[in-house]
């Protein structure tokens, strides 16, 4: 990735150490635990813009602010990855099947779509700002508040004042992410990314209407 550049495990710690103002622990323990897998660490210093990131098997951390025009994702060709971002994040969508950690506000314009089965978190320290949360089976927390029109939890979305109540039903939602089971909408995870990737923006059947 253009702009970035290969650390050491050492150099990432100090510099966890040094600039993460919260999650601290947390980023430490997952660092060295996906090290063992990825044995590679890249890093953007500074305010960094880019159309899409994607991230892989390569750790990526982010010192400093981080503009994203249209969507982050994670797990490329992986099944576990870590991004890390020491700052603010302001992107359209982001769509993560692992673990992410944002030491400030998550701005996404659109959509946050998270699923790793339960097993991983995006962690926020301060607020999240967003139309739509879809939680298909992740824990999405912010420390601070979530602001948000429409959500979908299988398992956790909460901020400081507890867990944030569901209010987009499966029935409701477009058919473009879901998938017929039984005669009943069950939602699918590829037909979502694909869906959010593609542009769609509208997640509840009611507004195709208006």
């Amino acid at each position: 990735m253009e702009n970035f550049k290969e650390i050491t495990l050492d150099d990432a710690v100090k510099l966890i150490n040094e600039n993460a103002s919260i999650f601290k622990e947390e980023i430490l323990d997952e660092l060295n635990a996906f090290y063992d897998v990825a044995g590679k660490i890249v890093l953007s210093s500074g305010a960094t813009a880019l159309d899409n990131l994607v991230v892989g098997n390569d750790i990526v951390i982010i010192n400093g602010d981080l503009t994203v025009t249209d969507t982050i994702e994670d797990c490329e060709g992986v099944d576990s990855s870590l991004l890390i971002v020491l700052g603010n994040v302001n992107c359209k969508n982001l769509i993560t099947l692992s673990s992410m950690y944002i030491t400030g506000d998550l701005n996404a314009s659109n959509a946050v779509l998270g699923d790793s089965l339960c097993d991983y978190v995006l962690d926020v320290g301060g607020n999240i700002v967003t139309k739509t949360i879809l939680d298909y089976g992740h824990c999405i927390a912010a420390e601070q508040s979530i602001t948000v029109s429409n959500v979908f939890s299988f398992n956790s979305v909460s901020d400081k004042n507890g867990v944030i109540a569901q209010n987009l039903e499966r029935d409701e939602m477009v058919d473009d992410i879901v998938e017929m089971d039984d005669d009943e909408k069950m939602e699918n995870l590829w037909k979502t990314i694909t869906y959010i990737k593609s542009g769609g923006e509208i997640f509840r059947e009611s507004e195709l209407q208006n």
